[in-house]
């Protein structure tokens, strides 16, 4: 009879358990995402290509919205404004460690049900390191990985400013 009893406590505590999410909904109509190019404004050649398989990339991974090609709910479209890579650090040698990558995007997101920008940053501004040397103390290994970083962070800054916001 005990055990019964501890068993039914168990299955109703887990089951009238509280929820918790940490993702809020601020626009819960917007279901779908169309991913436009960006616009290339920079001399990186094919920027935006990488721009748009990563930023898809992480439109799908996140799961929130799911991207389409056609009839959306809502839209990001963006231009890169700028690209600019440099020499972050050197090493005691005297050899370069790190280059930093920084890049501007004019980025919008589009709710097209309600006809409205819901987020719009003219002069976003996001940057990421790689190493070229040994001892670097850069997350990352390669050029390709960083700018995959950066175009994960312009993501998160829209979703951040747009369905997360409170």
């Amino acid at each position: 009879m005990v055990k019964k009893f501890i068993l039914f406590s168990l299955i109703f505590s887990l089951f009238s358990g509280c929820y918790y999410s940490v993702y809020s909904n601020a626009y819960p109509h917007l279901k779908t995402i169309q991913m436009d190019t960006f616009e290339n404004r920079s001399a990186e050649f094919a920027i935006e290509d990488k721009a748009l398989a990563d930023i898809s990339l992480a439109i799908r991974n996140d799961g929130r919205l799911k991207l389409v090609t056609a009839n959306p709910d809502c839209v990001i479209e963006g231009k890169i404004i700028s690209f600019e890579e440099k020499i972050y650090s050197y090493n005691a040698a005297n050899q370069v460690q790190d280059y930093q990558i920084s890049i501007v995007f004019d980025i919008i997101f589009t709710d097209l049900s309600q006809n409205e920008d819901i987020f719009k940053n003219s002069a976003l501004r996001v940057s990421e390191y790689y190493k070229v040397a040994d001892g670097s103390t850069a997350r990352f290994e390669t050029k390709d990985e960083a700018l995959g970083e950066i175009f994960k962070k312009v993501f998160q800054q829209v979703v951040k400013n747009t369905l997360e916001a409170w």
